[in-house]
């Protein structure tokens, strides 16, 4: 299993930093240039082939950098969704990699046709550097998809995890959580995804202004909500109190409110964020769920096969989660 990690880390090196060192390639290639170019460069053609958008030669390295990330993006979460379908893996890998360098050839492209012109008014896509382009993002794109063969995902629970679960079955409520119970009061577990969250707020809003800014400078501006929603999820806090259970994203943002008439039992379980199809607030599959990583869960289940999921820190603080509902569910002094 060591070895499996081992495996898809360097696959992730390779794919996610292939497509952004090539948008980094080409960022650099065009200030190499910048004598050669018009003051604005153009980044939009009407239906008449005329051109109606321009960017600064900045908002073209800039794009170039974003393309690449948006190839890296797609076969990170090509990777991270093997746990789910091996073969949906192989094809993400094979397309992200295709599509970052055909990106990447595009905005390239862009500059190209517009090298030794005084204006933008005869400026389009240089054809010879965009097939090589799609040549090479064919070239590139299938043997990694046929190449990456990922082993089977571990599906079993840690250790941690599997005594904690053992612990919930075979003994019963702990005392001091019994008495939290009879007292009425409430659990506050803070989750977050930590460090990881950076990454995923600014790379979201990064590729969104970067995919929009050719389009328009005022449209670029999406990547600040969409980077602000993106962090809104990326860390909560779960309440569990005699009123029930719920979760605020962010401190704020409520989700998942669930009362003790609607929750059968409360568990432990170590599960996978790819299985719910990511991070953050995921629904679908008779899940409702606050994903900050992979590992341990409180799970609750609702009846008709539906069940709440919320990422906890450690497993000790899951099965303390796992253990208050349990006795508030047991307690005369719900608040049903």
């Amino acid at each position: 299993m060591a070895g499996e990690k081992t495996y898809n880390a360097r696959w992730l090196f390779a794919v996610v930093g292939g497509p952004l060192l090539l948008g980094l390639a080409a960022a650099a290639w065009m200030f190499t240039v910048a004598d050669r170019l018009p003051a604005e460069l153009a980044s939009h053609w009407n239906s008449s082939n005329e051109v109606d958008g321009w960017m600064s030669l900045p908002g073209a390295a800039w794009m170039a950098v974003a393309m690449g990330a948006v190839g890296a993006l797609m076969a990170l979460l090509a990777i991270c969704s093997r746990s789910q379908s091996l073969m949906v893996a192989r094809l993400g890998v094979g397309f992200g990699v295709a599509l970052g360098v055909g990106l990447v050839a595009l905005s390239v492209a862009i500059v190209a046709g517009q090298m030794d012109l005084v204006d933008t008014s005869k400026a389009g896509l240089s054809a010879p550097v965009m097939a090589v382009g799609i040549a090479l993002a064919v070239v590139l794109g299938c043997p990694a998809g046929w190449l990456y063969r990922p082993g089977a995902v571990d599906r079993m629970p840690s250790v941690e995890v599997q005594s904690v679960a053992a612990g919930l079955a075979n003994t019963p409520v702990p005392e001091d959580v019994a008495h939290m119970a009879a007292n009425g009061e409430a659990l506050t577990v803070h989750v977050s995804m930590g460090a990881w969250k950076w990454p995923l707020v600014l790379g979201t809003g990064g590729v969104v202004a970067g995919s929009t800014l050719a389009i328009s400078p005022w449209l670029a501006l999406l990547g600040v909500p969409m980077a602000l929603l993106v962090w809104a999820f990326c860390q909560g806090t779960a309440v569990i109190g005699p009123g029930g259970v719920k979760v605020l994203a962010s401190g704020f943002w409520k989700l998942m409110p669930a009362t003790y008439k609607d929750i059968r039992s409360a568990a432990v379980q170590d599960i996978k964020a790819m299985d719910f199809g990511g991070w953050g607030y995921r629904l679908g599959g008779g899940s409702t769920a606050f994903i900050t990583g992979s590992g341990p869960a409180l799970v609750l289940e609702t009846g008709f096969h539906q069940r709440l999921v919320i990422s906890m820190p450690d497993a000790a603080t899951a099965g303390r989660a796992a253990s208050l509902v349990t006795a508030y569910l047991l307690s005369g002094s719900v608040k049903q």
